[in-house]
């Protein structure tokens, strides 16, 4: 027998009424409309993506794989919505340019490679060289050191 997931086993704590009252919705929002299950599925999954929670990304792509959906859908929604979740991060971070006068404009520019190598040769007496690790890596590539 496969264990209740952890929202169902907390609805049933709380009382028959609110159980019953949570299955019925979700069984009215899954029913097939403009949306098919596999769409609401992978919408589903993409949502729990979104709000890092592992438990409900294994529980819906559990849920999307059995309405149809593939591993390559699964992947690129997951892709999506680490892409809103990235967003999101700009967008409460523009909270920091509320106070800055509305016409005025930041401008920010990254340094080609020759400015990067020319300001390091100046900054090299002041700074320990530092290389990017991790996935840092594969953006920026292999330093210029190694």
């Amino acid at each position: 027998m496969e264990e209740k997931s952890r929202p169902n086993r907390f609805t049933e704590v709380l009382g028959e009424d609110v159980d019953m009252a949570f299955k019925k919705l979700a069984s009215e929002l899954l029913k097939d409309g403009a949306l098919t299950l596999k769409d609401k599925s992978i919408i589903g999954l993409a949502c729990a993506v979104a709000v890092k929670c592992d438990s409900c990304v294994r529980a819906h792509k559990k849920q999307a794989l059995k309405a149809g959906a593939s591993e390559k859908e699964i992947l690129e929604a997951a892709a999506v919505a680490g892409l809103v979740r990235m967003g999101s991060g700009f967008n409460t971070a523009y909270a920091l340019l509320d106070d800055q006068e509305p016409s005025r404009k930041i401008h920010f520019k990254t340094k080609n490679n020759d400015e990067k190598k020319q300001n390091n040769r100046s900054e090299e007496d002041k700074t320990i060289s530092r290389k990017p690790d991790g996935y840092l890596k594969s953006i920026y590539g292999k330093n210029d050191q190694e």
